[in-house]
C-alpha cells in the first residue's frame, strides 16, 4: 500500500464549498447561500430604520414629511407643508443611520434582525463611501421594484445596488471582519449584547410609537369675503376683501407625545385670520403729496362692542418717475402688508363664540371703504 510523503498541509481530499468557513475573508460566496440575508430579514430591517426616522422627526418637529425607505410602505405623517427644521432632523438622523452601518455594518434595524453589510471581497463594513453610494444606487431597485425583489431569486441574494457596489448583506449580528479604525483596538469593536438590546429597543419602540394609536385634533379652516361701498370721489377703491382664518392649529399626540400638525393646502402661512384687501388707486386721481392710509380689520361681539383692532398703515405717493407707488409705514403687525392684515391665533382663541369682522380703508383719517361679515360659528 502507497503513502504519501508528507506535506504538512493537512488531508488533501476534496473540499465542497459547504466546508468552507463563513468567517474566512475573501470567499466569493463565502458559504451557502443560507449565510446571505433573507429578502424578509431585509425588509423588516428597512422598515425598522424607517421607524427610527419617523419617530424621531415625530418628537423633533412633528408630522413633517413622509418617510419611506421602501416603496409604498410610509408611515403616517404629512407633506402638505414644509415644516422649519424637518429637512435637517431627516438629513441628520439618515446620516446617522448611514455613518452607523459604514462603520459597523449594521444600523439598529439590520442589528435588531441580526444581518449586516460587508463588502464582498474583504467581508469587512463598506465604509462610509460606498455605504453612500449603495444608498445612491437603490434608486435603481426602485425601478419597478426589481432590484427590491432581486435577493429573492439571485444567488447572493443582492440587490442592483449591491452588485454594483460590491457589498453583500450576510446573516451575522457582526461582520465577520471588524472595521479597523481608532478605538477598536487590532481585535475590532468587542462584542455586546447590551448594545444588541439597545439595538433592539430603539427600533422596535421606534415602529410601535409610530404605528400605535394616535389622537388628532384638527384646526378649523374658513372663508368670507365682503364687496365694500367705496366713498365717491376716494383716491383708493377696494373691490374686494377676503377673509381666511385658521382659528385653531391642529395637533397629532402619540404616547402622551403631542406635537402641532402642519398647515393644510389653502391656510394662511401663518396661524391666525387674514383680511386681503383688493386695492388699487382710483383712476384719474392725482397724488400731489403723500397720502396716509391704512388697512383696519376690527373684531367686535354680535352686537358691535370692541374686541379688537389691528391696522397695517403705509403711504401713497407719487414716485421722482412719475408713477404712483405704496410703502408700509411702521409699525406694522407680522404678517400684515400692503394687501393684508394678519391677526394672530392667539387673538383668535380669546375670543368669544359669535362675533363679527369689520374691514375698512381709511385715507387720511377718513374711512373711504368697508364691509363686514361674520366669524365662524
Amino acid at each position: 500500500m502507497a503513502i504519501d510523503a508528507p506535506t504538512g498541509r493537512g488531508p488533501t481530499h476534496g473540499v465542497g464549498a459547504g466546508d468552507l468557513d463563513p468567517s474566512l475573508p475573501g470567499l466569493d460566496p463565502p458559504v451557502s447561500r443560507d449565510a446571505y440575508a433573507s429578502w424578509s430579514r431585509r425588509v423588516v430591517a428597512s422598515l425598522l430604520d424607517t421607524a427610527i426616522v419617523a419617530a424621531v422627526l415625530f418628537v423633533a418637529v412633528g408630522p413633517a414629511y413622509e418617510v419611506a425607505w421602501i416603496p409604498v410602505i410610509t408611515f403616517g405623517v404629512t407633506t402638505e407643508q414644509l415644516v422649519p427644521g424637518g429637512t435637517w432632523w431627516a438629513l441628520g438622523t439618515t446620516a446617522a443611520l448611514a455613518a452607523l452601518q459604514a462603520w459597523t455594518g449594521a444600523t439598529p434595524g439590520k442589528r435588531t434582525v441580526g444581518i449586516v453589510v460587508v463588502h464582498a471581497a474583504t467581508e469587512r463594513p463598506a465604509g462610509l463611501v460606498r455605504t453612500v453610494l449603495r444608498d445612491l444606487a437603490h434608486a435603481l431597485d426602485a425601478l419597478l421594484y426589481l432590484g427590491f425583489l432581486r435577493p429573492l431569486w439571485h444567488p447572493q441574494r443582492r440587490t442592483f445596488a449591491d452588485s454594483l457596489c460590491g457589498t453583500v448583506v450576510l446573516r451575522r449580528v457582526r461582520p465577520p471582519v471588524p472595521f479597523l479604525g481608532p478605538g477598536t483596538g487590532s481585535g475590532g469593536p468587542t462584542p455586546s449584547r447590551a448594545v444588541t438590546g439597545a439595538a433592539t429597543v430603539l427600533s422596535v419602540g421606534s415602529a410601535v410609537f409610530v404605528l400605535g394609536p394616535a389622537t388628532v385634533t384638527s384646526g378649523e379652516v374658513w372663508a368670507s369675503s365682503c364687496t365694500p361701498t367705496t366713498t365717491a370721489g376716494s383716491p383708493l377703491t377696494v373691490d374686494d376683501v377676503h377673509v381666511t382664518g385658521w382659528a385653531m392649529p391642529g395637533t397629532v399626540t402619540r404616547w402622551g407625545v403631542t406635537r402641532p400638525s402642519p398647515l393644510p393646502a389653502g391656510a394662511p402661512d401663518e396661524p391666525g385670520l387674514d383680511a386681503s384687501f383688493a386695492l388699487d388707486v382710483a383712476p384719474g386721481t392725482a397724488v400731489d403729496g403723500p397720502l396716509d392710509a391704512a388697512l383696519v380689520l376690527r373684531l367686535e361681539t354680535w352686537d358691535g362692542s370692541d374686541l379688537g383692532e389691528y391696522r397695517s398703515p403705509f403711504r401713497v405717493e407719487r414716485t421722482a418717475a412719475g408713477a404712483i407707488s405704496g410703502e408700509v409705514v411702521p409699525p406694522t403687525p407680522d404678517g400684515s402688508g400692503l394687501d393684508a392684515v394678519h391677526v394672530p391665533a392667539a387673538a383668535l382663541a380669546a375670543l368669544p363664540p359669535a362675533w363679527h369682522w369689520v374691514a375698512s380703508v381709511d385715507v387720511e383719517g377718513e374711512t373711504v371703504a368697508a364691509c363686514r361679515g361674520r366669524g365662524p360659528s
